[in-house]
């Protein structure tokens, strides 16, 4: 559950802080915090609403390591379509530090489908539903395509909610930073946390695949 009508914290040098409400919706990413905000626009007599979120890293980030994310992201967008939420990556002053900001769509989630917990909702659902389906395959190939048998990019499966079906049961992968994890890293340095992250995502697109098949009517 979010923490509603909270002001941000701390100083943004392109974001009005101190004038702008939101709802703190996620504390517990390795990268960042995440606040939604909505805000009302009057155009023509008419007021409307417009949601979004704005993800703050919770380290410092240099320009070069910006850079990276940004294409890392702008890979997704490429490959996924809009399965991967707009963006805008800001290079700003947080707290009076240069750092950088993302201003992301907001996206009503319904559940995680990535977690095998989900797995008795999740597979009625894909077999009622052949746009999602046809969204998780074009995710899991590629997918499969980035992580190259260990020597490319495995996708993150491990942060939470990172691959969700939202409320009109499109398949969205929302998460913004450090959305890759590199397995050649442990040829390395044997990283017993980075192992881990990388076992449970390679575990979760496998398990995707298996819900996609058991899903698939054609496939009994």
């Amino acid at each position: 559950m979010g923490s509603e009508n909270l002001r941000l914290p701390g100083t943004i040098g392109c974001i009005d802080t101190q004038g702008l409400r939101a709802t703190l919706i996620s504390t517990v990413g390795n990268h960042c915090d995440v606040w939604r905000v909505t805000r009302r626009r009057v155009r023509d007599g008419e007021v409307s609403e417009i949601d979004f979120v704005i993800k703050r890293p919770t380290l410092e980030l240099s320009y070069p390591e910006i850079r990276l994310l940004l294409r890392d992201w702008r890979m997704l967008r490429t490959q996924l379509g809009d399965m991967v939420p707009q963006a805008v990556f800001i290079a700003t002053e947080v707290d009076g530090v240069p750092n950088m900001v993302v201003v992301a769509e907001a996206v009503q989630r319904w559940f995680n489908i990535a977690n095998p917990v989900f797995a008795d909702d999740v597979m009625p659902l894909l077999a009622r539903d052949p746009k999602a389906r046809v969204q998780l395959a074009q995710f899991i190939s590629v997918a499969y395509s980035w992580y190259d048998e260990g020597r490319g990019r495995l996708i993150d499966l491990y942060g939470l909610d990172n691959l969700v079906l939202d409320v009109n049961r499109n398949i969205r992968y929302i998460d913004s930073f450090n959305v890759f994890f590199y397995p050649d890293m442990l040829d390395y340095e044997d990283d017993a946390q980075l192992r881990e992250k990388i076992d449970v995502s390679l575990k979760r697109l496998h398990y995707l695949s298996d819900v996609l098949h058991e899903s698939t009517p054609s496939s009994h």
